[in-house]
């Protein structure tokens, strides 16, 4: 191959190259590489990054410099021969790069939700934490990540109004005695004093149970989930205040929504939702997608045999999405002793 036919190659290359590394360093830039990955998997992504710089300036040194004798011309590195062939081989590149570029970003929203279906508060993973109790001291696996795959728990389907008649409220009873201010933390220890489902998750409730409204924000939204799930009578009566998307479902009853979000564990394509039904009298006038934040206190519910907790709302508010929609599992969530 002749020079001009080499420098050539390596001009497209160039382009290529650089157009993978600004693409990346852009969504660095933007802050949306969490729409894609989850955070522990960025480093990834930077080292990533650095090995595309490198290539690049090294592949647009070649342009300059031309080929030499020692550069290999063996078969498996030959440059393409013919004007299709050049075509196919760096569309393949190019295809997806200017994908990349011309196709908005678009957070995972009820469509997928839909396909997915919704975990909701129900006690149901008792039956998950009792399997690994004889490894309770370490939080490896949060429980309410496998419910999703469980086919007799409370779904958003089952928790809708079809089955309406099968969901009951309970009353709701006091769970600590009547002491006249903040329980202390011996009563709280024997409340929570069910260490089959881990320690760790029994701090997160001994956490959340303390405070006046319980925040689920992102950083404690899926553990504070799971020890809600696990310990679900204690917060009966607790006021909560969350943040998500609006999911709606057709068989719902017009005072029902979900405020969901979802959990990716290293890119979206393993995502899964989780969240709260919501009442709310005004509840069909938020669409679905749409951002809230909602304040109002749990009530249990008996659904089809299981505990469940219902976030009877007193506030919703619209807000915009964050520039991370998702959640993730942490396990250094800040604990209160």
């Amino acid at each position: 191959m002749d020079q001009k036919k080499w420098k050539r190659h390596y001009l497209l290359r160039s382009l290529i190259l650089s157009g993978f590394a600004i693409w990346i360093a852009e969504m660095i830039i933007t802050e949306r590489l969490s729409h894609y990955l989850a955070p522990r998997l960025h480093m990834l992504i930077y080292v990533t990054l650095v090995v595309l710089i490198i290539l690049t300036v090294t592949s647009i040194r070649q342009i300059f410099v031309g080929k030499n004798e020692d550069d290999c011309d063996c078969d498996a590195h030959k440059m393409p021969q013919t004007k299709w062939g050049t075509l196919l081989v760096y569309g393949l590149f190019a295809l997806p790069l200017a994908m990349g570029f011309v196709m908005p970003d678009k957070i995972l929203g009820s469509a997928m939700a839909e396909n997915l279906g919704v975990t909701l508060l129900s006690n149901d993973v008792r039956k998950l934490a009792e399997v690994n109790a004889t490894a309770n001291s370490a939080p490896h696996v949060p429980a309410a990540s496998e419910q999703v795959q469980d086919d007799e728990a409370p779904s958003a389907e089952q928790a809708s109004g079809q089955d309406k008649p099968q969901i009951e409220q309970e009353k709701q009873e006091s769970v600590l005695p009547d002491s006249g201010g903040k329980p202390d933390d011996a009563q709280l220890q024997e409340l929570f004093g069910d260490s089959s489902f881990g320690d760790f998750y029994r701090d997160i409730a001994i956490y959340l149970y303390k405070q006046p409204i319980i925040k689920l924000d992102d950083k404690v939204f899926l553990d504070g989930l799971t020890a809600m799930e696990l310990y679900a009578k204690p917060f009966s009566g607790k006021e909560v205040e969350t943040m998500g998307f609006v999911y709606h479902q057709s068989d719902f009853s017009e005072l029902q929504f979900v405020v969901a979000r979802f959990s990716v564990s290293c890119c979206t394509a393993d995502a899964n939702v989780f969240g709260i039904l919501v009442e709310d009298s005004e509840a069909k006038k938020y669409e679905i997608d749409s951002w809230v934040k909602v304040r109002g206190k749990l009530e249990l519910r008996s659904a089809n045999g299981y505990d469940m907790l219902v976030l009877r709302a007193s506030q919703v508010e619209k807000v915009d999405a964050p520039k991370d929609p998702y959640v993730y599992y942490s396990f250094d969530t800040p604990i209160e002793n």
